[in-house]
């Protein structure tokens, strides 16, 4: 059967371009079963197909690879003539066999290359309490996504008065080896995929509990912390709940957590945005209260840190996730009580030392903030890491701290990154600068 290979229409160049992801569809009939041949090397794939949306679809990576599932994007609305599938890895296949357990007239397979292929840069120490965000210019957002042919901007941000906060997983691909690179083409597939003209929630946390800026408010100058609000403290409006998106805070996990639970670095990013946000907002971690949409009246009662599954059809946030909501609700509402939502410990990479063939010794400096404050070092062959050294203390002084950490059984002639991570009295990771050395022959 002839596969149509479809390229996606040419967008205006911008400053991150480099950073958008090359985008290719397929589209087929699909009776029962139908084999594509993927362009180039994807990192990444969707698929979407034209209503149907109780199909049951499923996706092999290879010819004989086994089939799984294709779960649905959560975020795109019920109603749509359209069904969208999560997006998720690649995993270098070229060929992927699709079986649907019903006729669709039209399927297509959105094969996304990102050729930015690095890490996040690392968050920067707050300026108050809010937590450290990387900014989209951080994860490399191309903003032209933003507009249509004519310039025009796609999707103009609406801001209102902060009344729930709402959490969420993306449904992605857990032990993600490059989150940046997933946001990326989370952010393609909702802007121009399903036409929204943006990625649809308002911060992402991945699974070492790096914050990430979502929707586009402003952009912000190098250092600054994004707040997802305009002058007034009115939050912008994100996609991330249908019904129930002007007036929330959307925050979205990095991965699946229907059977497994967030890492606890995740966990306590999550709790020290949440505590931000409430504080901020004047919401109670741990009531529940009525909700007014700001837009159409539609009014609903639920708690005012909410599961996705609370306000919409869904199981997002994930089974063993969302049974974790009330003791994150506790946390949050202790951290309010204490005041612990204070800036995170500054961390600084310096040099890297003593450096053998085999060996190095790694050095950085820890502000401990005035709070129990411990350490450790992430390194590895990309600013992806992969390895740490065990954690030890900082102390809990107020000035900065030399740190360091011998490692060995590298490999010879090879260059690696590195970074030193402070560690708050909550477990959030609080990274500094990429560094790399090389090893000896």
């Amino acid at each position: 059967m002839l596969v149509a290979a479809l390229a996606l229409p040419a967008l205006a160049p911008s400053a991150s371009a480099a950073h958008d992801p090359l985008a290719r569809q397929l589209s087929a009939p699909v009776a029962h079963e139908h084999v594509f041949r993927l362009p180039g090397r994807p990192t990444h794939l969707a698929l979407h197909w034209l209503g149907a949306r109780p199909a049951d679809v499923r996706l092999a990576l290879g010819r004989h690879g086994r089939l799984h599932r294709v779960a649905l994007d959560e975020q795109a609305p019920a109603h749509a003539r359209e069904t969208y599938g999560a997006l998720m890895l690649a995993r270098g296949a070229r060929v992927i066999r699709v079986v649907t357990d019903r006729p669709l007239r039209r399927l297509t397979v959105l094969a996304l290359t990102d050729r930015g292929r690095r890490a996040a840069p690392v968050a920067r120490e707050a300026a108050s309490s809010q937590p450290a965000v990387l900014r989209r210019a951080d994860w490399g957002a191309d903003e032209s996504l933003r507009y249509d042919s004519t310039g025009k901007e796609v999707w103009p941000a609406a801001y209102y008065p902060v009344q729930k906060l709402i959490v969420h997983h993306t449904d992605t691909q857990n032990n993600d080896p490059d989150p940046a690179a997933t946001i990326r083409s989370i952010y393609y597939y909702h802007a121009v995929t399903q036409g929204w003209g943006d990625i649809g929630y308002n911060f992402l946390i991945d699974q070492a509990g790096r914050v990430y800026e979502g929707r586009h408010t402003i952009d912000y100058a190098p250092g600054v912390s994004p707040t997802e609000e305009d002058s007034r403290g009115y939050g912008v409006t994100a996609a991330h709940a249908s019904g129930y998106n002007s007036g929330t805070v959307g925050i979205a996990l990095l991965g699946t957590l229907s059977t497994q639970d967030a890492t606890p670095a995740a966990r306590a990013a999550l709790e020290k945005l949440l505590a931000w946000e409430a504080d901020r907002h004047g919401i109670d971690p741990q009531g529940s209260s009525r909700y007014v949409n700001p837009v159409n009246g539609t009014q609903a009662t639920f708690p005012n840190i909410a599961g996705h599954r609370d306000v919409n059809a869904t199981e997002c946030p994930g089974d063993a996730f969302y049974a974790t909501l009330p003791a994150i609700r506790t946390d949050v509402a202790a951290m309010l009580a204490t005041g612990s939502t204070q800036s995170p410990p500054a961390a600084k990479t310096t040099a890297a030392t003593n450096i053998t063939r085999t060996s190095a010794t790694l050095n950085g400096t820890v502000n401990p903030n005035g709070r129990p404050t411990t350490y450790r070092f992430e390194y590895g062959r990309t600013s992806a890491y992969g390895s740490s050294t065990p954690t030890a203390s900082a102390g809990s002084g107020t000035t900065a701290t030399p740190v360091s950490a011998s490692i060995s059984g590298l490999a010879r002639k090879t260059t690696y990154h590195f970074r030193v991570v402070a560690i708050d009295a909550q477990g959030a990771g609080h990274p500094g600068a990429d560094a790399t050395f090389r090893t000896g022959r």
